[in-house]
Parts: structure tokens; sequence; C-alpha cells
């Protein structure tokens, strides 16, 4: 199973997120192995952005692909206070010295601003398309209506929307995958495990079962899901911080899941009914 983009290359539907990489100077070398063993496990899609740890973040990155940049599709993010329509190419000229390359296959924005224009912003992200700066342009936290006017805005330019999505974040199937199948709009969902595993949140009985039957983690089980045929159109971004969660993520582009197990996850997460809300910074 491949993503096919509109420049015809070809990615995996599991990517590496960096959220967190780079705030703590001692785990450098560490984020740095991790992401080039996930690259050699064929996770070439890295997701970074200019607000994680200060643009640190997007410096492991460059270190990570520095003799592998061709193979790898990168993505990072503007931040709102920089989406001003020339902002946005002064910060994409940043990510792009931090990530020592000439340009990025995906340029977001990171969330919708409360204080520009949106159409400023879409004008900024489109002449960073037309300079080659960035191969594909897209948004990120737009709800169903703010897409369509991005996609407006653009001229049906917005190649990809990142929002949160998993089992038990569930609102963008309620409105927003149809939409973004209309638009021909790839969805990508970041932080595809929250309030499913982690310190706080007990395994789900179902999930764990099974995981069990499939002899993977919850973790594999949880990414599995959202690659699951049906939901074609999305892309998960996951963080793993050393192999051993590298080796939990990659198991889930092997899991087949039956339509058996994936009843029974849908009735153990069932679908919140409610939108995708709007938040701004």
């Amino acid at each position: 199973m491949e993503w096919t983009t509109t420049r015809g290359t070809e990615v995996p539907p599991l990517g590496q997120g960096t959220w967190r990489f780079g705030e703590d100077a001692a785990q450098r070398s560490r984020e740095v192995d991790a992401l080039r063993a996930g690259i050699e496990a064929g996770l070439t899609l890295i997701d970074t952005a200019e607000a994680y740890a200060e643009g640190r973040s997007e410096e492991i990155v460059r270190d990570a692909v520095a003799d592998c940049r061709d193979q790898v599709f990168l993505t990072t993010k503007v931040w709102p206070s920089h989406a001003g329509r020339a902002a946005v190419l002064s910060s994409l000229d940043q990510s792009l010295k931090r990530l020592g390359t000439d340009w990025v296959d995906l340029y977001l924005l990171h969330w919708p601003s409360s204080q520009t224009p949106l159409a400023e912003t879409m004008a900024g992200l489109v002449d960073a398309l037309d300079r080659g700066l960035a191969r594909h342009i897209g948004v990120s936290n737009f709800p169903a209506a703010l897409l369509e006017e991005a996609h407006r805005l653009t001229g049906g330019r917005v190649f990809a929307n990142q929002v949160r999505y998993g089992l038990a974040t569930r609102e963008p199937e309620t409105t927003l995958a149809a939409v973004a199948a209309r638009l021909d709009t790839s969805l990508m969902a970041y932080s595809p495990i929250r309030h499913v595993l982690g310190p706080d949140t007990a395994v789900n009985d179902v999930l764990a079962d099974v995981a069990h039957e499939h002899g993977v983690s919850p973790a594999a089980v949880a990414l599995a899901w959202i690659m699951r045929p049906a939901a074609a159109q999305w892309v998960v971004v996951v963080k793993a911080a050393n192999r051993a969660h590298l080796a939990d993520n990659a198991a889930a582009l092997r899991l087949a899941l039956s339509a058996t197990d994936l009843d029974r996850l849908d009735r153990a997460f069932p679908a919140s009914g409610e939108d995708l809300h709007l938040q701004t910074f």
C-alpha cells in the first residue's frame, strides 16, 4: 500500500513524526538514530515543524536525512503567527536552512490563524509552490468548511490536511473525510494513539485482545485501523523515539485486520458524531 502524490512520488501510508524532538539535547543522537532506522525500514515520510523545539526538530531531521534527502518525503509547517504572505516565505526560508535542503515536499499551515486572513496565508503558500520551494502545499487542523475555503483560495491546490485522528478521536469522519475526498485532498492523521494508549490510559480490552490474536502490540492495531482499506485516503504520522517503538509502528504496515476485527474495534471505539472543531492561534 503506497500513497502517490500529484507528482507521482510514492510514499508509505505510515510516516515518522518528530513532535518534541530536539527538546532534550541529550536525546539528539538517539532521535537521529530512530529517524534513520525508520528510513531504512521504509518509513520515508518525515513530518516536522518550525514550532517543534523552536526549530531544533528540523535540525535533527537534517542530520537524519543528510545523505538520503532524495529518498525522503519531508513535511514541515509554518506557525500561525507567521501566516502573512511574506512571512510564510521568510519562515520557509529559515526552515529550509535548518533542514539543509532547497525544498520541502509538503508545506503546511500548522493551525488556522486568529489574526491573519486566510487568503493572505494561502497566497504565501502558493508563492512557495510556484517558486519551487515546496512541491505540495496544505493545511493542518482545518475543519471541513475552512478546508473548502482554502481549496477555493488556492485554485484547488491544497494537497493535504493534517488533523488529529485515531480510534478515540474520530471527529474527522463526521464531515471532513467526505469533503476531503470530494476535493481530492489527502488526510494525514497525527496523534493517532492519543487517548488509546499511554501512561494515563488503560488499554481497552478489545484492543488488547485483537493485538494478542495477531501477535502485535495494541499500538500496531490502532495504527492499522487508520490505514484500513475503507479509509485509504489517510496517511498516519506517528512518533518513534527509539528503535523499539519503530518496530512496533512498522508492524502496522504488515497487519491486515479482518472485518470481524474492525467491527469489534468500531463498537469499542464508536464514532463521535461531532464535527472537528475550529481552533485558531
